[in-house]
């Protein structure tokens, strides 16, 4: 227990710091804050809105979290975020104890420095989206299930479907679609030596159904059937098309995980095979592992609509191969091939260098402008506000390169865990110093003059509309009240513009664009230009 609590205590200590040092990105992050401060708002704590009117897109469970969270912390960046600093530290004492059972209290430790030392597992923890959630639900189905399959089945498909349950309330039916997926597949792999786990497989679909339904069907008495065919036909659209622009490659989440979850990524492959003095229940968990990773990989990959966070499942599956080839490294029944030394220095190198010259560039907008990549009239005009940078930022990267260099000098040394430590520590060291160093000098150019707009009418009596942009921002940076939305006007949403833009209004209304999209609306009669900046350009109802 007390391995657990310390493991608990360090990941809170690690990813609690800076949560609040930049404002929240739209889209994902800033919905779902909104989400939770429309429950605030309303004291409507069963249904998700988004602008006050019904968001069929994600159950409420990770919202409940966030509410709770801001009831404590307050309606803030600080307060959207720290659920899944929580549920960071809650994921690796979980790692933590699956690898000191099923291999030693060495490999738990292991496991957790690896998982909060590659990048994009770390950062997640440090961010305000629902998938950190969504995919510790998933993890613990996938294990649920293996030790339905083992022993105690019933019981453990109980306890699988209720895990399950947490997952669909959080995001959906693909959480449940995922761990039997995985369950499937494990199957198809020991069909000559195990039944069919229909007795598994049913009790926990049953109580997947019946714990998610306690929340669908009161919304189902007081809504009717909305919820359920909305958020079914997203689903589809997910799959079927490239929704809201986010159609990739089919490759794309391969390169996003093997560049991304550095360097745990370039790590795992010496994981997958199996070794001589691999116990039966270390066998089967690695085989789970490799099958949850290609079922995530795979699924994401035909799925049309692709966005980085949709592969984050991978992260847990992963870190463990990784986690399984350095343990027999320090075991020393594995040997670091010269590739690992390749990848891992090129990579380390990599990330510090386009960290410092992405550092350089917004420093040097002169030569910024001189590329051809910013032509483009909205960057040209982000890239154009004064931020004050104080000539440190290029050198974040040196605690990557640095890492690198330890971990190299520990393996001439034959230090093999302080290699490791050097190597999945430089990671932790870089990440907390780009949060509070370059990420809030990043986020102006982006978004900040919209954001600062929103901000400086928080709490006004006015309207504000974004023109030909999908937006969250200027609901939650508004802290805008029901009595402003179209449906407590009696307006529906395709309305609500066309009332703002001709109708008598009893309060001022602003509106805001992308200068990009600002020729028609500079020519419009009905506007007045305030001011642009930041790539944004401001209007004032006449």
């Amino acid at each position: 227990m007390k391995h657990r609590i310390l493991v608990g205590l360090l990941a809170l200590v690690v990813f609690t710091p800076f949560l609040g040092s930049v404002r929240l990105f739209d889209w994902d992050e800033v919905n779902f804050a909104e989400c939770a401060r429309e429950m605030i708002e309303t004291g409507d704590y069963m249904h998700v809105r988004v602008d006050y009117e019904p968001f069929y897109e994600k159950p409420p469970l990770f919202i409940w979290a966030q509410v709770v969270s801001m009831k404590m912390f307050g309606i803030n960046e600080f307060g959207a975020r720290f659920p899944n600093a929580v549920i960071g530290a809650i994921t690796l004492v979980i790692i933590f104890s699956i690898g000191q059972n099923r291999h030693n209290t060495r490999f738990g430790y292991l496991w957790a420095l690896v998982y909060a030392g590659s990048l994009l597992p770390h950062f997640y923890f440090r961010s305000g989206i629902i998938d950190p959630m969504f995919n510790l639900f998933i993890f613990l189905g996938v294990i649920s299930m293996m030790r339905s399959m083992r022993g105690n089945q019933i019981r453990n498909a109980l306890v699988a479907g209720g895990w399950c349950a947490a997952a669909v309330m959080t995001k959906g039916p693909v959480g449940f679609g995922l761990v039997m997926l995985t369950t499937g597949v494990f199957w198809l792999t020991q069909i000559k030596s195990l039944s069919i786990p229909w007795r598994q497989v049913l009790v926990a679909s049953g109580v997947t159904v019946v714990l998610s339904s306690l929340w669908f069907l009161i919304d189902y008495i007081q809504n009717g059937p909305t919820f359920v065919a909305e958020n079914l036909a997203y689903q589809v659209r997910l799959l079927t098309s490239g929704e809201a622009g986010h159609e990739q490659p089919f490759w794309y989440h391969f390169v996003v995980v093997l560049i991304g979850c550095f360097p745990a990524s370039f790590l795992m492959f010496g994981g997958v095979k199996a070794s001589p003095d691999e116990a039966d229940d270390q066998a089967t968990l690695r085989k789970w592992m490799i099958i949850l990773l290609c079922v995530v990989l795979f699924v994401f990959s035909v799925v049309k609509t692709k966005i980085i966070h949709y592969s984050s499942m991978t992260y847990l599956p992963l870190t463990f191969l990784a986690t399984v080839y350095l343990d027999r490294w320090i075991s020393r029944t594995a040997s670091w091939s010269w590739i690992n030394t390749a990848t891992t220095t090129f990579f380390g190198v990599f990330w510090a260098l386009a960290i410092g010259a992405v550092s350089w560039a917004f420093m040097d907008r002169d030569w910024l402008l001189s590329l051809p990549t910013f032509r483009d009239v909205f960057l040209r005009s982000a890239i154009m506000r004064d931020v004050a940078w104080t000539g440190l930022e290029p050198y974040v990267g040196v605690a990557l390169i640095l890492g690198v260099v330890a971990a190299w000098w520990y393996r001439r040394m034959d230090n093999r865990v302080a290699s490791i430590g050097a190597l999945f520590g430089s990671v932790i060291v870089f990440v907390s110093l780009v949060l509070p160093l370059i990420a809030p000098k990043i986020e102006p150019y982006t978004q900040g003059s919209a954001l600062d707009f929103y901000e400086e009418h928080a709490g006004q009596d006015v309207y504000i509309k974004p023109l030909t942009m999908k937006s969250y921002a200027h609901l939650f940076y508004q802290k805008k009240p029901e009595h402003l939305s179209a449906q407590f006007n009696g307006y529906s949403k395709d309305e609500w513009e066309p009332h703002l833009m001709n109708d008598v209004l009893d309060k001022p209304a602003f509106f805001v664009s992308k200068v990009n999209d600002a020729g028609r609306w500079r020519d419009d009669d009905r506007l007045v230009e305030l001011y642009e900046e930041g790539g944004f350009v401001f209007f004032r109802r006449k």
